[in-house]
């Protein structure tokens, strides 16, 4: 019996090797210029991004001790926050006629938010200092 949770990883895969194979024949065949191929196939990952952002939060293991929990429970929750509006933003930015750095970029500012989140609320929230909120 296969795991629910790798049934979900192999569906999600083949769904994107099944739209990027759909996408390249379309373009080969002259249906679809190049550059909207690229374009819609990013908007389809920068909107798959979005969408495993909101099991983020959903998905806090257990711990040992209830302060490393909330801590974890409030990164996990930035992290949704901030990589769910980091994929939409992705998926708009593809579809403008922008130049290719510019989704790159605010899905980078997403990631280094999150970095920057995570060790503040490790290192400047210590186990004397109490959760941080």
């Amino acid at each position: 019996m296969i795991h629910k949770n790798l049934a979900i990883g192999l569906a999600t895969a083949g769904v994107y090797i099944g739209g990027a194979l759909a996408m390249k024949a379309a373009e080969t065949s002259g249906l679809l210029p190049h550059d909207i191929g690229d374009r819609a196939f990013q908007a389809f990952i920068g909107l798959t991004l979005a969408v495993y952002a909101n099991f983020l939060p959903k998905s806090l293991g257990a711990y040992r001790n209830a302060v490393s929990a909330m801590r974890m429970e409030a990164v996990l929750r930035v992290s949704g926050w901030a990589y769910m509006l980091g994929g939409l933003a992705f998926a708009v930015t593809s579809l403008l006629p922008l130049p290719g750095m510019v989704p790159i970029a605010l899905l980078g500012t997403a990631t280094a938010y999150v970095l920057g989140y995570s060790v503040w609320a490790f290192m400047e929230h210590g186990p004397d200092k109490g959760a941080c909120t």
